[in-house]
């Protein structure tokens, strides 16, 4: 199996593989026939027990026509079985995301709170837009439905195809194509942990500063295990085979403490001194106060130490930092399992029918942050948890009687709690389908398939909807009988409150308190998707519709295709604010492609050839019809060199975006300085707006209105509802999509090849979430009138009731770049330099990212990401990125070694940049983290076969254990990321050893 990449200027790529010890051999840039059973269509695999494939079950990516010697007109990067071994067939999506093309994921990294699906995006546009298909049909994009033993190749088609596929495939297809004949039985096994050295003398004294623990010498750990089973049986002359696969993986979980590198969650600050700025290393934890907070009268209080019922000023030297809890790496299991039937039935027909079903569940922990907190809760003046003068502070002259107070602040605190976390997805995938000849060079196919994806969330110790109101609720105590006794109680309102002590430091909150306040949260979400597709396809020589100056005839395909989705989602007690909603569309396509072969095996014409496509989509919930087309041409002036263009206008059609109903969240904190800041402590605080500065989304009543308004904290932020889900309003997305590339095959450097391809993607009405972050400062401060929409106020009295964060169609988002690649497979003794050396593979896959723009709100100041890292541009967003390699087929036994080498180029942190949107105020600097150098990751693999039909491999991913760039919280806190570093670029978890087992019978 070979990586066929082709770069025009193979000379340096040459040069630059030769002094890299380099990747692996079984990545391609593809120029390969797509209607041929040959090795450079079909990787050849080591599965004795595979049945061999004939030619009616080849597999095409990018087009609807099969042809024989049928070349790609737009990139293609296959992937093969020997390469997922290399990096774990237990982890497809980390595999995958070591490709330049492919955006990089997290995979089992990340809090434990995160979703189990594991989707795959490209030109990092994002999952959305990348069409995911199973043996050329439609899936979900979550890999875990795939059996990773059982692929055969994935091929990777960047830019757009909604003309041959439908909505979604803007930034390209990814194309699992699994195997689904076996005759015998076939056996995979993998185990695999992580090995990290703590020896950071950095970061054991910040958590010595900190007064926490630090690991120290060599972690072992973080186990995955992996076992898959495949068998089939061939009936009736190899007219029937009946097939059959079951897989296991399990992986173990890795805590913050088990490694130095994120031991700590790392602030880039110090606490005690937070105006110094990015200026110094510390240690962040889950943060308390033992003795409260309270917001009364204009001041910052807590209790008196001792048990002493009186107010205090409040002072950040009473907070206290316990250590945090939580994965690196979740704790997972996933089982998969299937089975496949193709039968040759009479007249030349072919049925075909499969299911496959796939469970993960995964497992983590959390530290509980904090507070109970309500931003508005009077307190009944003859409350008897109130001492004297706390009951002065709070009620004054009305001390004592049964009046209630003016509305205070509050923040409660009970140390020590954990909330745990299940997450369960289920999935399963049915299909039929039904092919045939019409006459020798005319085929149809038939198809049925139906996929349902089931996920599940539960936590518990989750804050209840109405939490801050029974928090109040809990404020308001009278004695009945000597007993405190909630004022809701003995009205009748509440009969389950709570009576709540908070003016003690010696009263920490009770079970009985806490549980009341607190409950189990669970939410189940439902996608259907059903698909009727029905195809004709061939070419036409028979008929003579050719080209006078072609050998090869038209060829054509017609596709009809129905699909029905359906969106279901609810939640359940503390997650009750998911809201419930269940959505359908569907949709009525038609669509035609048409190959032509204009010239072939002339002089200066070896081949030239144009192919089209067009397609009609009829959504239900639009009154127009949603249109897609492609134009793409070939020319090969000789044998040994190709150039290729593609031009493609792509759709998306939200329909999750679309379908998904509104989610509220009450009490979030939103920025909003027309309203009046609460006066700081330390006379810090921020400062309200002008009239003038906000008349652009709000009226002067309403301003004026505000000025008594006591609701905000010291930097301006104030409690408000967030909305976020789905908006039916939404329109589809449309890109303009290009390529361009050139494919050099040399005749007098046989076994190389190279491939140099310039893309150009354009979005129009790009679906985002709305940036409601930035939604105050955009509307009030740069006076875009798009963003002001996000803030609905009271009409009369001005306070912002609704932070408005669901989807819209922004402006657009456009990127950019050039793929390069080459492979170049050589054999010394055929050039006559040695004998008997084995066979080496040299090759590489790059990218070039030119631009990455984004443009939130139409008519706004676009603004770029690339070269960029933090705050609003997250990740990093380097200009290239490449994996190359090289791999020596072993002369003496059945087996070979590789290495890797991995790079992601360097990064500057994102206010650093001159756009005006995302440059750093006047005097910040970022001295801790001002930018990430290049980095190199180098990997190694080898395998051997023991007997006959079992191979034996080891490999070692990030070979020189080497740490990730430190990346903390700044004081505005918007750099930080998971585990102190970004680790979807990253490894976190230090070096990865495999040893791995396939056996075939």
């Amino acid at each position: 199996m070979t990586y066929q990449c082709k770069w025009g200027l193979f000379g340096v790529s040459f040069i630059a593989m030769a002094f890299s010890a380099t990747a692996s051999a079984q990545v391609r840039t593809a120029d390969f026939p797509q209607a041929e059973t040959t090795p450079a269509q079909v990787p050849e695999t080591d599965t004795a027990a595979d049945t061999p494939r004939d030619a009616s079950e080849i597999i095409v990516t990018g087009t609807r026509i099969v042809r024989p010697n049928n070349v790609s007109n737009a990139p293609i990067t296959t992937i093969d079985s020997t390469y997922l071994k290399e990096r774990g067939l237990a982890r497809i999506e980390d595999a995958l995301a070591q490709l330049p093309q492919v955006t990089p994921m997290l995979g089992l990294q990340g809090a434990s709170w995160t979703s189990g699906s594991a989707p795959v995006g490209l030109r990092r546009l994002g999952a959305g837009r990348t069409l995911t298909l199973l043996n050329g049909q439609r899936m979900d994009n979550d890999v875990n439905i795939v059996p990773g033993a059982l692929i055969d190749r994935i091929d990777i088609l960047t830019g757009g195809a909604s003309a041959v596929y439908g909505s979604d495939a803007i930034a390209g297809v990814v194309n699992f194509i699994i195997k689904r004949k076996f005759d015998g039985i076939a056996f995979d096994g993998e185990v695999s942990g992580f090995n990290h050295n703590n020896n950071s003398k950095l970061l054991s004294d910040i958590a010595k500063t900190a007064g926490y623990p630090s690991p120290s010498g060599y972690y072992l750990g973080g186990g995955n295990y992996f076992a898959s089973l495949a068998a089939g049986k061939t009936f009736l002359g190899n007219r029937l085979n009946i097939s059959a696969f079951a897989t296991y993986k399990k992986a173990d979980p890795i805590q913050f403490r088990d490694l130095d590198t994120t031991n700590c969650p790392l602030l880039m600050f110090d606490p005690a001194n937070r105006e110094a700025g990015n200026t110094k290393w510390s240690c962040d934890g889950t943060t308390y106060n033992p003795y409260n907070y309270f917001y009364a009268k204009g001041q910052d209080l807590t209790n008196a130490k001792g048990g002493v019922r009186a107010f205090r000023p409040y002072s950040t030297a009473d907070e206290v930092r316990i250590q945090r809890v939580d994965s690196i790496q979740r704790r997972s299991e996933t089982v998969n399992a299937g089975g496949f039937i193709t039968a040759d039935l009479p007249l030349g027909m072919r049925f075909g029918g499969s299911f496959l079903f796939s469970r993960v569940t995964e497992r983590g922990r959390n530290s509980v942050d904090g507070g109970l907190w309500t931003p508005e809760a009077p307190v009944n003046c003859d409350n008897p948890f109130l001492g004297p003068q706390q009951a002065e502070v709070i009620c004054g002259p009305a001390t004592g009687t049964t009046a209630l107070s003016d509305p205070i602040s509050l923040s409660l605190f009970r140390p020590g709690m954990f909330m745990n976390f299940t997450n369960d997805t289920t999935d399963w995938r049915g299909a039929l389908t039904l092919s045939g000849k019409v006459t020798d060079k005319i085929r149809f196919e038939l198809s049925y398939q139906k996929t349902r994806n089931i996920q599940h969330g539960f936590a518990d110790h989750q804050w209840r909807p109405d939490q801050d109101q029974r928090l109040a609720r809990g404020l308001q105590v009278r004695n009945v009988n000597g007993i405190p006794t909630c004022l809701s109680k003995i009205d009748g309102t509440d009969p389950s409150c709570q009576p709540i002590d908070a003016f003690s430091s010696n009263v920490s909150i009770s079970d009985a308190v806490y549980t009341w306040l607190s409950d189990t949260g669970s939410r189940r979400q439902q996608n259907d998707l059903q698909v009727l597709n029905g195809a004709v396809s061939g070419t036409l020589e028979d008929y003579g519709l050719k080209s006078p100056l072609a050998a090869n005839g038209i060829g054509f395909a017609v596709t009809g295709e129905y699909r029905k989705y359906r969106n279901q989602s609810q939640g359940f007690g503390a997650w009750s604010n998911f809201t419930t909603f269940d959505g359908r569309t569907s949709v009525r396509e038609l669509g035609g492609e048409i190959d032509i072969p204009l010239i072939e095996n002339k002089p200066f014409f070896k081949e030239l050839s144009v192919n089209g496509g067009y397609r009609i989509s009829d959504y239900d919930v639009y009154n127009s019809l949603v249109r897609s087309w492609k134009a793409e041409a070939s020319w090969a002036p000789v044998a040994d060199l190709r150039f290729r263009g593609s031009y493609n206008r792509a759709v998306r059609v939200g329909v999750l975006e679309r379908l998904e109903g509104e989610n509220r969240y009450p009490n979030v904190a939103m920025l909003d300085l027309c309203a009046p800041p609460r006066a700081a402590s330390d006379g810090k605080g921020a400062t309200r707006y002008t009239f003038e500065q906000c008349s652009i989304g709000m009226t002067r009543a309403q301003y004026d209105a505000l000025t008594t308004y006591t609701g905000c904290d010291s930097r301006g932020f104030c409690p408000t509802t967030l909305i976020n889900g789905g908006n039916p309003d939404l329109q589809p997305e449309r890109s303009r999509s290009i390529t361009v590339g050139t494919v050099i095959q040399p005749r007098f450097l046989h076994g190389f090849t190279a491939t140099i391809d310039w893309y150009d993607i354009m979005i129009r009405g790009a679906f985002e979430w709305t940036r409601i972050d930035m939604a105050f400062n955009q509307c009030y401060g740069n006076k875009v009138q798009f963003f002001c929409q996000f803030y609905k106020r009271d009409p009369q009295t001005g306070v912002l009731k609704v932070a408005d964060a669901r989807y819209n169609n922004s402006g657009y988002t456009a990127t950019r770049g050039i793929d390069f690649s080459t492979n170049y497979a050589l054999d010394p003794e055929r050039l006559g330099i040695a004998d008997h050396l084995g066979t080496f593979n040299l090759n590489f896959n790059g990218t070039l990212t030119t631009k990455y723009e984004r443009q939130f709100a139409p008519g706004n100041t676009p603004w770029s990401c690339l070269g960029y890292f933090g705050f609003a541009c997250g990740d990093p967003m380097p200009r290239w990125r490449h994996v190359a390699g090289l791999n020596w087929r072993l002369p003496w036994i059945e087996g070979g070694l590789g290495f890797t080498w991995r790079y992601t180029g360097a990064t500057r942190i994102s206010k650093l940049s001159s756009n005006k949107v995302l440059a750093a105020a006047p005097g910040e600097t970022y001295p801790l983290a001002d930018r990430i150098r290049p980095f190199s990751y180098f990997d190694f693999n080898a395998n051997a076969t023991v007997v006959k039909g079992v191979e034996l491999r080891f490999n070692v991913q990030n070979l020189f254990d080497k740490d990730p760039p430190l990346i903390g919280f700044d004081t505005n806190y918007g750099i930080g990321q998971y585990f102190n570093t970004f680790p979807a670029y990253y490894a976190v978890r230090g070096r990865t050893l495999r040893v791995g087992v396939s056996a075939r019978f």
